[in-house]
């Protein structure tokens, strides 16, 4: 069977993107690669069942790659209204949105305003940094997370990354400064232990000899205690480059360690990934679809398989709770509906009627509950 192909243009604000999804036959797997003029923005992938029939994957192919069209397309869409509302929160979602496509201008947009309406939110001068960084504007990154952990100083991904900026300029003192602020906020954090090997293992194969820098032996000793903690605190960092940059950097072989912990990097995927959050919330608050019981029980299945891997991760607990009072809210309309029904076809039928009148009554607190904590 030869690879199946669909491909189309979606226009928005004024630019043409292209959206084209095939199938990777040989591990059975459906990418959509997103391009903006020829210049490939983003891709983002899926698997297909080898029992479908040609058609039958025909036909999946089409309709995964229609749905990527619509989830691009719908960013825009909730965008006009977002903007509309000033809500810091549902800013921040969409730029992360927008930001997971790559579509950077769009992204600084939305997050931008959000610190604009509130200037404490931590977690947009996080974002803010990620987009200005892949645009290539370190020095704007930078500012933004300067100004973020000032916001945020317990803040320990800010730290992080602002580490991660100032290694990426060759500010070594600055950079080894933050990672030790999120270590300090956070002692196992996995990925600060792992970036301050990478930035004493770049400065020690560039030979440099600044004042109060670990120099020698004691360098030396702080990378292996640091690459020691990351692998301990993470199972992301069981894997063949990372224990063979061990192995070279107990052999010396500083600038190969080097090679090989950059690798280890640009593989490193999130602990979490909580895209489908976000996308989930946008739709249910802002879109046409997503309030149906379907959207919301996959939403729900998501979330309790998370946390069955995660199950210490509060913030998912927390999502989970509110996802199974929407769930309520579904099943409340429902019983409002059937008790209504009984009073259309007996309208002399009391019990009924009273059941209504207190299940209206009370169930306005449950939808202005409901409404408090989706906000």
């Amino acid at each position: 069977m030869t690879g199946i192909n669909f491909s189309d243009d979606i226009h928005a604000r004024g630019r043409k993107l292209h959206l084209q999804t095939n199938t990777l036959e040989a591990d059975q797997k459906i990418i959509s690669t997103l391009y903006d003029g020829g210049r490939v923005l983003c891709q983002d992938s899926g698997y297909y069942s080898s029992r479908h029939s040609t058609e039958q994957l025909k036909k999946e192919i089409e309709v995964y790659h229609s749905k990527k069209i619509e989830e691009i397309e719908l960013l825009y869409l909730i965008s006009a209204k977002v903007k509309t509302v000033r809500h810091p929160l549902s800013l921040n979602m969409l730029g992360l949105q927008f930001l997971k496509w790559n579509l950077l201008d769009e992204a600084i947009s939305e997050l931008e305003l959000v610190i604009q309406y509130q200037p404490q939110y931590g977690e947009a001068y996080l974002s803010l940094g990620e987009a200005y960084y892949r645009r290539g504007g370190l020095s704007e990154a930078e500012q933004y997370l300067e100004k973020g952990v000032q916001v945020a100083p317990r803040y320990a991904d800010l730290w992080q990354k602002l580490g991660r900026i100032c290694l990426a300029q060759e500010q070594y003192k600055k950079s080894i400064e933050a990672f030790q602020s999120a270590l300090k906020i956070n002692p196992t954090y996995d990925e600060a232990h792992f970036m301050m090997a990478v930035c004493l293992t770049e400065a020690l194969a560039k030979g440099i000899q600044e004042k109060g820098f670990p120099q020698g032996e004691i360098c030396q000793k702080q990378i292996k205690e640091h690459l020691s903690r990351a692998a301990a605190s993470s199972s992301r960092f069981t894997v063949p480059a990372f224990e063979q940059a061990m192995r070279m950097f107990h052999r010396s072989e500083v600038k190969g360690t080097l090679e090989l912990l950059r690798k280890v990097d640009e593989d490193l995927t999130p602990i979490i990934d909580l895209n489908f959050h976000h996308a989930f919330y946008l739709k249910y608050m802002f879109g046409d679809e997503g309030r149906d019981a379907k959207s919301i029980q996959d939403y729900v299945q998501q979330l309790e398989a998370l946390i069955k891997k995660h199950p210490t991760f509060p913030d998912l607990h927390n999502m989970l709770g509110v996802a199974y009072l929407i769930q309520c809210r579904g099943l409340f309309n429902k019983a409002l509906h059937e008790i209504n029904r009984a009073c259309e076809i007996n309208p002399e039928y009391e019990r009924a009627k009273r059941n209504l009148k207190l299940a209206k009554n009370e169930g306005k607190g449950f939808l202005i509950l409901l409404r408090s904590l989706l906000k």
